[in-house]
């Protein structure tokens, strides 16, 4: 095993060297043939094949070709776009958006109307809990699925309307909490260009925060929970977009491809904040995604890095509350690419509790090159819980609480990286909360009440205090890679001064520390995977129970499917709930069988194969709730293993 890890990180080293070498020459050549171009640029399209073309990328199990762009250093225009102006770009978007919704509502468009769909009939899992507090005092409600199909004149591109409802709320901060399973999808689309995910009320009109909260928004693929999604902290400042912010779009020329074997899964919590006790509100959720059949697209792909899994709601951290704390996460990318950057479309883009949030630095490093190192780490003591919370610190509730007299946390994090191997040289993306429009993280919002100055409900018992916002993460540049080159998220946490004037705050400080993005490869035999990675601080870090500590890396099961050639469940992991369904069919004998089978090529695929060979990380296999209630039901709830 040593000996095929250290081949694979020479074959790495080579590839990389050539690679730099190939770019060097290419930059000698451009140079060289800059006026031979301008000269020939005249005589281009006065036959089919004048014109320079870019070699295929294959993403083998889509029919179509994908011609490939000019690699992203790329289109850098939607990163130029004049600060100033992102916030009316994106409120024009919205603003397109509704004009497109508004057709399913009007008569001139009888092919767009909201279809009421029966879900059982459609083979749909619909699932809506009501609570408050969370998870007590349940009710099951019913829940209602309307779509509407919105197509431009050639049927090439549209927009398919997704509103789940009704929700009625008191305020209280109680909990909807919903999920749909499959959502339905336009069978002409190729790609994803756009996702809009909100509260809305009765009428359609986009709500802020407050009077909603949405914990959560996601749209998975094939068990990728965070593919698209939206959370509490989406919404800008006023300046730079407000609501319209809800709305996404990939940087033009840019679309996340689908295969024809996957689909979609919905799932959402919305919290009504309003005082407890107002007036009955009505809403609904919102969550719409364009789609484009233009095969000529440059297909990208989502990741979403975060956090290792701590067993707890949500995978969020535990961290000192009022205490400035260091955390971080790492992990290596699986093929040679490059990070989109478009601060305009908001990719990258960070999620965090902002309450609690000082900031986040994104390297183009490892940890121990950092100066990170585990010596720095302290278990988060149980104190740092407040009195009467049932949060309990785990094993895993670990960060660097820097204790360096004079400097802050900030100084004392630069500081150390800045005198380490890598350096601030490293940095590639950031987020720094401040007072200016886009790095505004928190917005106050003065209360209402049910006066006539605020006649509907959505507008009445509004809390004054401060609330999430999303501010605007910043690139240095294009971020490129190649597999098996680390990276490193930083990020510094404690409560906010403005929301514990009085020393009353009553709630701990659980995190995330989110970093999403979007990437594409630079490999055509390689297509880049939509993916998940949950890492723990340094890979393969011991926890005080002596056990190891694992990166977990989530795949569409298509995608699987489409690597693992060999598997002999290859026709099982199409989806999810076919593959439950066939389990549950064998003899337990062949169900372990198959399992072993899954691990092994899991195994091979990670660790030895040339396409994906990585050094630090294990293989674990895990199935969804669809699976696992399967089996359990085969064995009458006998066989927890």
């Amino acid at each position: 095993a040593h000996e095929r890890a250290t081949t694979h990180a020479q074959a790495r080293t080579a590839r990389s060297a050539m690679r730099r070498s190939v770019r060097m020459a290419c930059y000698a050549l451009a140079a060289a043939a800059l006026v031979v171009v301008l000269m020939a640029m005249a005589d281009v399209g006065k036959s089919d094949d004048a014109a320079p073309r870019k070699l295929a990328r294959q993403l083998k199990d889509i029919t179509e070709i994908f011609p490939l762009r000019p690699t992203s250093s790329h289109r850098r225009e939607s990163a130029s776009t004049p600060e100033q102006d992102w916030g009316a770009h994106r409120r024009a978007s919205m603003a397109s958006y509704l004009a497109e919704r508004a057709k399913c509502d009007s008569p001139d468009h009888p092919e767009s109307r909201w279809r009421s769909v029966d879900t059982k009939a459609e083979g749909m899992q619909t699932f809506y809990n009501w609570s408050v507090p969370y998870r007590q005092n349940m009710e099951e409600r019913p829940l209602a699925f309307e779509t509407c199909e919105v197509e431009d004149a050639a049927r090439e591109s549209g927009w398919t309307f997704v509103r789940v409802g009704p929700f009625l709320g008191t305020g209280g901060y109680d909990w909807h909490d919903v999920r749909v399973n499959p959502v339905p999808r336009n069978e002409r689309a190729k790609f994803i260009t756009a996702k809009m995910f909100a509260p809305v009320t009765r009428d359609g009109r986009v709500l802020s925060y407050p009077p909603v909260h949405t914990h959560h928004a996601h749209m998975g693929l094939d068990g990728v929970h965070h593919w698209f999604d939206s959370h509490g902290d989406s919404i800008c400042a006023e300046e730079q977009g407000g609501t319209a912010c809800y709305l996404r779009e990939e940087p033009e020329g840019y679309g996340l491809p689908l295969r024809e074997s996957e689909h979609y899964e919905l799932e959402f919590i919305l919290n009504d904040v309003r005082k407890a006790g107002s007036p009955a509100m009505t809403f609904y959720m919102e969550a719409s995604l364009r789609w484009s059949a233009d095969a000529s697209l440059t297909p990208v792909s989502r990741a979403h890095y975060e956090r290792h899994d701590i067993n707890r709601d949500f995978s969020t951290i535990l961290l000192p509350m009022r205490e400035d704390s260091v955390t971080w996460q790492s992990g290596q990318w699986l093929v040679p690419g490059q990070v989109i950057y478009s601060p305009k479309d908001q990719t990258p883009f960070f999620h965090s509790h902002r309450s609690f949030s000082k900031g986040m630095w994104a390297f183009a490093a490892s940890p121990e090159e950092l100066g990170l190192s585990l010596d720095l780490l302290e278990r988060t003591p149980q104190s740092a819980v407040p009195e009467g919370s049932s949060a309990v610190a785990m094993d895993r509730d670990v960060c660097w609480v820097p204790r360096d007299g004079g400097m802050s946390a900030k100084e004392a994090l630069m500081d150390r990286i800045g005198q380490s191997e890598a350096g601030m040289d490293a940095l590639r993306c950031w987020l720094e909360p401040g007072e200016s429009p886009d790095a505004r993280t928190l917005d106050h919002v003065a209360g209402t009440d049910t006066s006539a100055l605020y006649p509907e409900a959505w507008q009445q018992n509004w809390e004054d205090s401060w609330y999430d916002r999303v501010g605007q993460v910043y690139c240095n540049g294009t971020w490129d890679f190649e597999d098996g080159d680390d990276f490193t998220v930083v990020a510094i946490n404690t409560l906010d001064p403005r929301l514990d004037e009085d020393g009353s705050w009553d709630r701990p400080n659980l995190q995330h520390i989110g970093f999403k993005l979007a990437y594409e490869s630079f490999d055509e035999d390689r297509p880049a995977p939509n993916m998940e990675l949950f890492s723990p601080t340094i890979q393969g870090w011991l926890a005080e129970h002596d056990e190891p500590l694992p990166s977990m890396c989530k795949f569409p099961a298509s995608f699987m499917n489409h690597l693992l050639t060999n598997m002999s469940a290859v026709n099982y992991t199409t989806d999810s709930n076919c593959f439950a369904n066939d389990l549950y069919a064998m003899s337990e004998d062949r169900q372990e069988d198959l399992l072993n089978d899954m691990m092994w090529e899991a195994d091979e695929l990670l660790h030895d194969s040339p396409k994906y060979g990585l050094v630090r990380p294990m293989s674990r296999v895990h199935l969804n709730d669809e699976i696992v209630g399967s089996l359990k039901r085969k064995y009458d709830n006998k066989a927890d293993s």
